[in-house]
């Protein structure tokens, strides 16, 4: 969906991994507003298909992206 520009982040914050600053990272923060959202904004994607893809399984909205980034 970040990917596909249908949600953005409002904020990152930054999260230390290991016991170095080093090691920090920034992970991006969406609101529950702007997920909850995303049925109504695209109701042409199959919603309960993409709940139900397994771990490790690419996400149909995957190739929907590449589709995108292609035009």
């Amino acid at each position: 969906m970040v990917r596909l520009g249908w949600v953005r982040s409002p904020q990152l914050i930054e999260v230390c991994c290991g016991s170095s600053q080093a090691r920090a990272v920034d992970v991006p923060l969406y609101t529950t507003a702007s997920v909850d959202a995303m049925p109504a904004a695209h109701p042409e994607v199959d919603w309960e298909q993409l709940r139900a893809v397994e771990k490790g399984r690419r996400s149909p909205l995957a190739a929907l992206a590449k589709q995108a980034a292609a035009a």
